[in-house]
């Protein structure tokens, strides 16, 4: 599949206290991404997720707020879809994959996803201690059928023995989803492990979207997240995982979640991500 992006903005942080996340979009535009995609911007398509509080009934911080967003992304990615342009989807934090992903199903696509992420999202409104939904998105993605489990890569994770919390979230994780994790990836090499999920997904289902949180990264090599961690990929190891899915014929769509800009105040960061989505979705 090849055609145009078409930007649309979804300054979603899902702790309901308007941390940086929030500016993420913001700052990827000032670090001029659309002129590098040659990408056109319809501007930011959700509210804010408000108040900061957890919903008693499932738990889950600003629960309407957070379906009010999901519903509207959902028609942004199924009205550009439909126009014969691929969505990049810029966050805001990993609550917006699920409204990402019942957009693409709107406008006819079933795709599968390939996760570029450092944590599982493994938790419920139960188990997660925050109530954050970026800690629930690919449970949700699982829980509401809008990506069967033998259709998602998730690459990037921390090693098991990192920490309990992350162990546990692995543990969660359905046998017929494929992950690979940090030492996995290191082992094998970064392109190889991409070439192979790519070539999975593009068989069966056919599409694919891609979500690229950038806590993917190490914490030495990306100071600019809310929940930095170590023994995480390199901007290297990073672009190299990048450009088989991204330059893929099975792509459908793509988004990109949890810059920190508070913590980049020279923007140059932002500028690094948008020259790294730039090598990456070019032509080799």
């Amino acid at each position: 599949m090849t055609s145009s992006w078409t930007i649309l903005g979804a300054p979603l942080d899902s702790s309901g206290t308007g941390r940086g996340e929030e500016r993420g979009p913001a700052a990827l535009r000032a670090a001029g991404i659309a002129l590098a995609l040659d990408a056109h911007d319809d501007g930011d398509v959700t509210g804010l997720l408000r108040p900061a509080q957890r919903d008693p009934a499932t738990g889950v911080i600003a629960a309407e707020a957070l379906r009010a967003a999901s519903t509207v992304l959902a028609e942004a990615v199924a009205v550009t879809l439909r126009a014969g342009r691929r969505p990049l989807v810029l966050g805001g934090d990993c609550s917006l994959l699920p409204g990402a992903i019942a957009g693409c199903r709107a406008a006819g696509e079933a795709p599968g996803l390939w996760m570029l992420d450092g944590h599982p999202d493994m938790l419920d409104g139960a188990s997660s201690p925050t109530g954050e939904a970026a800690d629930m998105d690919l449970a949700t993605v699982l829980a509401d059928g809008l990506v069967a489990p033998e259709h998602i890569g998730v690459l990037g994770l921390r090693p098991a023995g990192h920490d309990p919390e992350n162990d546990a979230e692995l543990a969660a994780i359905p046998p017929s989803v494929t992950w690979q994790d940090t030492d996995a990836i290191t082992t094998r090499g970064a392109t190889a492990t991409a070439v192979e999920a790519e070539r999975r997904l593009a068989a069966d289902p056919g599409t694919a979207w891609l979500h690229l949180d950038l806590d993917v990264l190490d914490e030495a090599a990306m100071p600019a997240v809310t929940y930095r961690q170590p023994r995480g990929l390199s901007w290297d190891a990073l672009a190299e995982l990048l450009a088989p899915l991204a330059r893929s014929p099975a792509l459908v769509g793509m988004s990109v979640s949890d810059l920190e800009p508070d913590r980049d105040p020279d923007g140059s960061i932002a500028r690094r991500v948008v020259a790294l989505l730039a090598a990456a979705v070019a032509g080799p």
